[in-house]
């Protein structure tokens, strides 16, 4: 895990580095697998481009974190869906700059964080501010999440891409100072990544995760984050 994602995965105390310690709802879901499975998990506190690496490498069985599915990934590692997901733009209250559409990120100042989905679709969409004839979105890229979010805090940037769960959870945490300009569908899924031609651990995997999903048990988990359950629907 990458623990610096709530509510994904983070630390609820100052202090704590401890992976073992941290919380959200990726962290007690996989604990919960891990309990299904009759196994104690081990958490380790792994860097976002390192993720993948790791799991190919053998340094982990399973790579839990918030991590889209894609077709770049799956190239390299397998993946079951877990919760359905989109991308949201946050922007400053009152969206002084009038962002409400993609078409409208050109020639704007936006921070991502780096090294996923986010960067492919925004450099996607800049290079399609180009080609009509707009300019560039001015992409600012950062490791961490938490520093993509400080440069609209500190006026860096006119717009934050990000998903709507790290969205939703810095409303909260921040109320009354920013806003969504806009949503995108949620056409996207969190995946549960593990090494390629492991079939059994794809089956043992989706079964827990249909039970844990049958008896409630992620469901009250997605509501104790502030999470709507019916973004688990992706679990089939």
């Amino acid at each position: 895990m990458d623990i610096e994602y709530s509510p994904m995965e983070y630390f609820a105390s100052a202090g704590v580095t401890d992976p073992n310690q941290a919380v959200g709802f990726d962290v007690e879901g996989a604990r919960a697998v891990a309990k299904a499975f009759g196994l104690t998990l081990n958490v380790r506190n792994t860097g976002f481009d390192a993720l993948i690496p790791d799991l190919t490498a053998g340094r982990c069985d399973i790579v839990w974190t918030a991590l889209f599915i894609s077709q770049k990934r799956l190239a390299v590692a397998d993946a079951v869906p877990y919760m359905a997901t989109g991308h949201v733009i946050m922007v400053t209250k009152g969206n002084p700059k009038n962002i409400k559409s993609l078409d409208d990120l050109c020639g704007k100042k936006v921070s991502i964080q780096t090294g996923g989905l986010v960067e492919q679709r925004i450099n996607d969409q800049s290079k399609a501010c180009t080609s009509a004839g707009k300019p560039a979105i001015q992409i600012a890229g950062y490791p961490k999440v938490a520093d993509e979010f400080q440069q609209i805090v500190v006026g860096r940037v006119d717009a934050v891409w990000e998903t709507d769960t790290a969205v939703a959870d810095w409303l909260l945490k921040n109320p009354s100072q920013y806003e969504v300009g806009f949503a995108m569908p949620k056409s996207e899924t969190y995946g549960i990544y593990f090494q390629k031609n492991k079939s059994d651990m794809q089956a043992a995997l989706t079964k827990a995760l249909a039970a844990l999903k049958a008896d409630g048990t992620l469901a009250n988990l997605a509501k104790k984050y502030q999470l709507d359950p019916q973004v688990l629907d992706a679990i089939k």
